[in-house]
């Protein structure tokens, strides 16, 4: 199952691409949202080879992914890659410069099940398709906007 969508910004690429790499922010927001996200490297920067575990609560159960970044292409390009008990997943994250301080946030998610109950949450999801499609696009305008407004990305 594919999930995408894009964004634009109004800010430079290498402010929105720089944002995109700042892991403490994304722990400091996951946090609040009750989901524990651990570092398991001692890298200093974001690139190929850095990895979280991550524990949350879906659909009343504890779980863990384990996220593992696998191409970095500053300011343009960051691939990661996610996996669960049940599912693998993909994340391509492109930054398309529009304009010297306008950028286009482009991202894309492929899950794919690895055993029947991941299957069958799946196929239940291609169910709300629309719906779920219509979440992804609204959550990335959100993280997009909160981003700008906390002066993550500044433009210029």
């Amino acid at each position: 199952m594919k999930f995408s969508s894009h964004e634009d910004i109004e800010a430079p690429a290498q402010a929105v691409f720089a944002a995109l790499c700042d892991h403490e922010q994304f722990q400091r927001v996951m946090q609040q949202r009750g989901i524990a996200m651990r570092r398991v490297d001692d890298r200093p920067e974001v690139g190929p080879g850095t990895a979280w575990e991550i524990d949350f609560k879906f659909r009343g159960r504890a779980r863990k992914l384990r996220c593992l970044v696998t191409e970095v292409q500053a300011p343009e390009r960051l691939c990661l890659s996610n996996e669960s008990d049940g599912l693998t997943g993909d994340v391509a994250i492109s930054v398309l410069t529009l304009a010297p301080n306008r950028s286009r946030l482009l991202v894309s998610v492929e899950m794919k099940p690895k055993n029947l109950s991941a299957r069958l949450l799946l196929q239940s999801m291609r169910f709300a398709k629309g719906s779920l499609d219509r979440k992804f696009k609204s959550r990335l305008h959100d993280w997009a906007v909160q981003m700008c407004r906390s002066g993550q990305v500044n433009s210029g």
